[in-house]
């Protein structure tokens, strides 16, 4: 969270990210920001003002250009003083008090009958498979699993799709000369041939999931209220078709948009388009078939231990290698889950762990203060 360091409330105001902590903060949203603001207590007052802003024009995406709504937020930032130590003192325990956050609301004014259209425009975003399909400029065919087991398509490319019962596809006889597009209902484990230059697609509801070539699922039925994407090898990168964004993040040649990797998915509740980032319920071992790790351990430094386990399942642990990297760990973990593994861990050195935007944090005190 480098970038947030020289943020201004109206910078804070316009970020997804900080809005959503706001607006519909999740744990791991919470635990992220709160840890941020403990390490840049300078930031607090800036943070403060934003966070008054945000909830005066909730709800966060209203049926005004992006530039009508800028141009009004700095009408009202214009009027505010930075305030003095004294009043951001006051600012910690009355801040819906203080004049500034009184012109904030006066954005109510600016935005105007916007409000009253937000349950229409939040209908408006939503799409599902015979929209999407309907809109494609190609001469489409479409698979229907009509059976109770999954069967397997296979595309021009030679990529693979394994279809769940009561899922649909459509997809191009054969595929343009940049990209490779695909239309999806319901859920389906993705196996793409890897092309850098020709970018795949895969537009399910109002998620986008672009990839280059990796493995991955996507869960995505018209009558549920989440679009799942969870990754088996490589890497995804995952943006909702709603975001101002969408056209450099499917044109560049990188994967921008929440990026995840093995073990890690996103969640993508329709009603909110809010996106979160965390780990699959059960990671799988994600190594090279000729890698055979050894998960036991004898008097060996917890930092390796660590490193076997980062390896072993693609998922970044993250502790303070200052305090803890030489504790030594015997144990046998062999036969276990990754979180019964790190369950013994982390009580052999007085530890606890938490999933963080799809990453383990570990916290404890560390073998040289116990």
């Amino acid at each position: 969270m480098d970038r947030y360091h020289n943020f201004t409330a109206e910078e804070f105001l316009w970020d997804e990210s900080f809005r959503n902590w706001v607006l519909r903060p999740t744990r791991e949203d919470d635990a992220r920001w709160r840890n941020w603001i403990a390490e840049n207590p300078d930031k607090e007052s800036v943070i403060l003002r934003a966070k008054g802003l945000v909830l005066g024009i909730s709800p966060g995406v209203v049926a005004l250009p992006d530039a009508e709504k800028q141009n009004a937020i700095r009408k009202i930032l214009s009027q505010l003083s930075e305030p003095s130590e004294e009043a951001e003192q006051i600012d910690v325990l009355r801040f819906y008090q203080k004049n500034w956050f009184r012109l904030a609301a006066a954005i109510l004014l600016v935005i105007g009958l916007a409000w009253g259209m937000w349950g229409r425009h939040t209908d408006k975003s939503r799409v599902n498979y015979e929209q999407l399909v309907a809109t494609s400029a190609d001469v489409l065919t479409e698979k229907v699993n009509h059976t109770d087991k999954p069967f397997l398509v296979t595309l021009q490319d030679g990529s693979t799709v394994l279809l769940n019962p009561q899922s649909k596809i459509s997809y191009p006889a054969k595929f343009g000369s940049d990209k490779r597009e695909v239309y999806l209902s319901g859920e389906a484990f993705f196996d793409i041939a890897k092309d850098p230059s020709k970018p795949f697609f895969v537009y399910a509801n109002e998620v986008v999931t672009k990839v280059l070539g990796t493995s991955f699922f996507v869960r995505s039925y018209t009558n549920e209220k989440e679009v799942s994407v969870s990754v088996k090898t490589g890497r995804v990168a995952v943006f909702a078709r709603t975001d101002p964004g969408i056209e450099n993040k499917q044109n560049s040649k990188e994967l921008t948009g929440v990026v995840i990797e093995p073990n890690q998915q996103i969640v993508f509740v329709r009603e909110t388009v809010k996106i979160t980032k965390s780990l699959i319920s059960k990671p799988e071992l994600v190594a090279e078939k000729d890698n055979h790790y050894n998960f036991d351990f004898d008097e060996t430094p917890v930092s390796a231990v660590f490193s076997v386990l980062q390896n072993a399942y693609g998922i970044e642990i993250i502790y303070d290698k200052n305090i803890m990297s030489e504790c030594p760990i015997t144990a046998t973990l062999t036969e276990l889950s990754l979180f019964e593994k790190l369950d013994l861990i982390c009580k052999a050195v007085g530890a606890e762990y938490e999933l963080i935007d799809g990453r383990i944090i570990i916290e404890g005190k560390g073998c040289k203060m116990q």
